[in-house]
């Protein structure tokens, strides 16, 4: 009997530091003030949905990130999300309710979507400014400009 509850014991000991390590390696969120502990990327169709270099969001003030693209075909649906590398629950930053993106017209974001993509329509080809409002962390906003 003695063997028994030593066993059990044993057991529950070990399930309990199993669940220690898998609360140790949950993934991190956004740190405090609307800033990001890790590298950000605007991508989409024109990327091949990569994380590229050039499309890394510049920290322009407390929260507020920003980054440029050309499109190039008016007309042409734009599809994209801002996300991490590896796209990270809590940093896969898609639309919230509307997903159809107008110029100067900022839009909610969700940073724990799969699926909701943003999409831009331009009307001219040529530069456009994405800027990706962190400052307030419970409600990012996703706006497009005209560079």
């Amino acid at each position: 009997m003695k063997k028994l509850i030593t066993a059990v014991a044993a057991l529950f000991l070990s399930a309990c530091s199993s669940q220690i390590n898998i609360l140790d390696s949950v993934t991190s969120v956004p740190s405090s003030g609307g800033t990001f502990d890790r590298t950000m990327y605007l991508r989409g169709d024109f990327t091949l949905w990569d994380a590229e270099p050039h499309y890394i969001l510049q920290q322009q003030g407390e929260g507020v990130y920003t980054v440029k693209a050309k499109f190039m075909t008016p007309g042409k649906v734009y599809e994209f999300k801002i996300a991490d590398e590896q796209w990270s629950q809590g940093f896969n930053c898609g639309y919230k309710v509307q997903g159809t993106l107008k110029l100067n017209q900022p839009q909610l974001a969700d940073c724990n979507t799969v699926y909701n993509y943003f999409s831009f329509m331009p009307s001219k080809k040529g530069w456009y400014i994405i800027t990706f409002d962190y400052s307030d962390s419970r409600s990012p906003k996703v706006m497009i400009s005209r560079s």
